[in-house]
């Protein structure tokens, strides 16, 4: 046998050998087609898996809403917020506040912070979420969302709806002043004044005290006394105002005034009820005629004012509205006297002037002549008269005055005052220097002197001393 046929018998198996092995071959084969196979349709379920489990967590992520806040905050616009801030408090300004000023003084309370959400639990639903709008640990508003576009995966996308604040955090923006002031006193927020619709419970005696609630802009309290002058606080604080109380007083009026005039205070008349029986007679008739004489009549009113914080203003005018000027008497009672027109005084000055001259002449002794003199100064004064006795007695004490002259410094004569047609009085005043041989004097006086018509010639009846202004 040779060689090729020995390799031929060595590698083909006789026709004898079972199919164990070739068998065994193709199951291995087919386990690996399966195999691949199953590797193949796991991967292709992982990648779907993966694929939708990302499209579900990109659907999760669009569907968040705090991106949506972020972006809110990074990119809404500056009138936004003033138009919210606007809407929530114009409709709540009070009469004191600026709307434009009270805006700006809140905006950077909503426009300059960081925002954080927290679920509304008891309104919020699946398809209507809403949301508490905080700023820092300030709840300030609440904003609803509402679904745009299905997001996929039973998630949407959302915009907001709304953003309202809360009356809780409005409430906050504002602020209530208390003020406390006296009762007449002018009273003023931002220069606008408070009314009496305002005021409220004062727990001091004449004082006034004012509430406003509901001021959200700035606060300037001015408060002006009833002179004009402004008052200062003692206190001002937390929204509480207290200026000092001026209590009022009382005062008595005992004024003599003419008749057919009326008292007026403050503009308002004095009832006539206030008039008193007495009969009035001017101090310089005294001595000169009995009262019932006196042609004159004046009424003498007492009265009280109470509650005043100012002096009041007095005045005395008739119907016509002409007003008197008041006198002060020796008894420090308030007299009303008419006064001569500037036609009256025109005509009456010279016969006081001549008086006067020839009175300060006489009792100077100038010319060394003390009959000369009183013959002079007695033809201007009424014969029996008080005066002319007064005068006559003072004749002998001026014959040891020689050398005497006299310089007028001041002579003013004014405040006429008539009485019926036939008498007159009026205040003069001089300043004279008087040089006699032996000494120089400066004298000062004031006098009332009365004049009556007597044979057609205004003569001096009567010369009372009076203080010097």
């Amino acid at each position: 046998m040779n060689d090729e046929q020995q390799n031929n018998i060595s590698n083909d198996p006789p026709d004898n050998v079972p199919d164990t092995a070739k068998s065994s071959r193709l199951s291995r084969f087919r386990f690996y087609k399966v195999l691949l196979l199953c590797m193949a349709v796991l991967l292709v379920a992982v990648f779907v898996g993966a694929y939708y489990f990302w499209g579900y967590i990109k659907s999760y992520e669009d569907s968040r809403l705090e991106p949506i806040i972020q972006a809110l905050q990074e990119n809404i616009d500056y009138d936004f917020w003033e138009r919210n801030v606007a809407d929530a408090i114009t409709a709540r300004l009070s009469e004191f506040d600026n709307n434009t000023a009270a805006i700006q003084k809140h905006l950077p309370k909503v426009r300059d912070v960081r925002y954080t959400l927290r679920q509304k639990n008891d309104e919020s639903t699946a398809g209507a979420p809403v949301y508490i709008l905080r700023a820092g640990a300030l709840d300030i508003g609440i904003i609803r969302f509402i679904p745009t576009e299905s997001a996929g995966y039973g998630f949407y996308l959302w915009d907001v709806e709304s953003i309202d604040f809360l009356d809780s955090f409005v409430d906050t923006l504002h602020r209530s002043v208390s003020i406390t002031a006296s009762q007449n006193a002018h009273v003023a927020i931002n220069g606008v004044p408070v009314s009496q619709a305002y005021l409220t419970d004062c727990d001091f005696e004449y004082g006034a005290t004012y509430l406003v609630n509901g001021i959200f802009g700035d606060v300037e309290v001015t408060v002006n006394e009833f002179d004009g002058r402004e008052s200062s606080p003692y206190f001002a604080g937390g929204g509480e105002y207290l200026y000092p109380i001026i209590i009022p007083f009382a005062r008595q009026y005992n004024i003599v005034v003419p008749e057919k005039f009326s008292v007026f205070t403050d503009g308002e008349r004095v009832s006539a009820d206030n008039i008193t029986d007495d009969l009035i007679t001017p101090g310089i008739f005294n001595g000169v005629l009995e009262a019932s004489q006196v042609p004159v009549k004046s009424h003498r009113y007492e009265f009280e004012l109470e509650g005043l914080y100012l002096e009041p203003v007095i005045t005395v005018a008739d119907e016509n509205g002409m007003e008197l000027l008041p006198h002060v008497s020796d008894e420090g009672t308030l007299l009303f006297i008419e006064d001569f027109s500037s036609g009256y005084k025109d005509r009456y000055t010279a016969t006081a002037e001549d008086f006067i001259r020839a009175y300060v002449s006489f009792a100077a002794n100038i010319g060394d002549n003390v009959d000369a003199n009183f013959t002079n100064v007695s033809a201007l004064i009424l014969r029996n008269s008080e005066l002319y006795r007064r005068v006559n007695g003072t004749r002998g004490t001026l014959e040891f005055v020689s050398g005497a002259t006299v310089v007028y410094n001041s002579l003013e004569i004014d405040n006429f005052r008539p009485y019926g047609d036939e008498y007159f009085s009026c205040e003069i005043y001089y300043d004279i220097s008087n040089r006699t041989r032996y000494t120089t004097r400066e004298v000062e006086a004031r006098f009332e002197v009365l004049f009556v018509l007597s044979g057609g010639r205004w003569l001096a009846v009567k010369m009372d001393a009076m203080e010097l202004l």
